[in-house]
């Protein structure tokens, strides 16, 4: 990756040097992928006392999670309708809840760990210049605040041009996802999980227990796996390629 595109998270943390998987493992839980979801994941299933590892194909934190926005919120763009509308109010009131759960759940971890992470609380917003916007606006706050989220309706926000309508959730934040992820795994090494990178999962045999094949030539097995690769390299069951497309932000 050039100079000019490198990602700020990337350029204002140290790389990691995790080893290679070199000897077949067995392990209650094993995680495929070390971003921020399966260094979480790691991170719970070790505080209930459970064995884990963890692999990645590259380096931990530095693809998905180490180019992200680093903004971590409840405001996703006009989803509290598209799920009230198409889910029903049940599910737009527990969607809201996860994401409002995950937010404090972070900052408790941040708190609990003493993580330096550059965590902030800010205030997310949503806009249009578009008039033909400002009803899926008025339509969205009054959605989210019926799913339980701290919603305002604004025609004017703190940025150098007009806005038309906008949205404000109170109560989000931002932080630095390689500083906190990255001290979340040194965290897990402490507490006796094993991460290896440069470890390509290439299959699973499902069994009595799960066996992962690795492009090592050495085998991980668990009684349970997580994919958190992002793109999930394994269909056995669930056919996801077929469901998968390719975005761009």
């Amino acid at each position: 990756m050039s100079e000019s595109t490198l990602s700020f998270w990337i350029a204002t943390t140290e790389d990691t040097n995790y080893p290679v998987l070199e000897n077949d493992i067995t392990v209650d839980v094993a995680i495929v992928g070390g971003g921020l979801a399966g260094i979480m994941s790691a991170y719970f299933l070790k505080n209930e006392g459970l064995k884990v590892a963890l692999i990645d194909s590259g380096k931990i934190a530095k693809s998905t999670t180490g180019n992200t926005t680093a903004k971590i919120t409840s405001q996703h763009s006009l989803i509290y309708q598209k799920i009230k509308k198409s889910m029903g109010d049940g599910l737009v009131k527990q969607y809201a809840d996860a994401n409002e759960t995950a937010i404090k759940t972070i900052s408790d971890v941040i708190s609990k760990e003493k993580i330096e992470c550059d965590f902030e609380w800010k205030d997310a917003f949503l806009y249009t210049q578009n008039e033909n916007n400002i009803n899926k606006i008025q339509k969205e706050v009054e959605s989210a605040t019926f799913a339980g989220i701290k919603a305002d309706y604004l025609d004017q926000i703190p940025l150098p041009f007009t806005v038309l309508a906008a949205i404000r959730f109170t109560g989000q934040a931002q932080f630095h996802p390689r500083k906190f992820a990255l001290a979340i795994a040194e965290n897990l090494i402490k507490s006796g999980v094993q991460i290896f990178e440069g470890t390509r999962a290439m299959d699973i045999k499902e069994g009595s227990k799960c066996e992962i094949t690795t492009d090592k030539g050495k085998s991980i097995t668990a009684d349970h796996v997580i994919i958190a690769s992002h793109y999930p390299f394994y269909d056995g069951k669930g056919l996801y390629f077929s469901r998968m497309y390719p975005v761009r932000s």
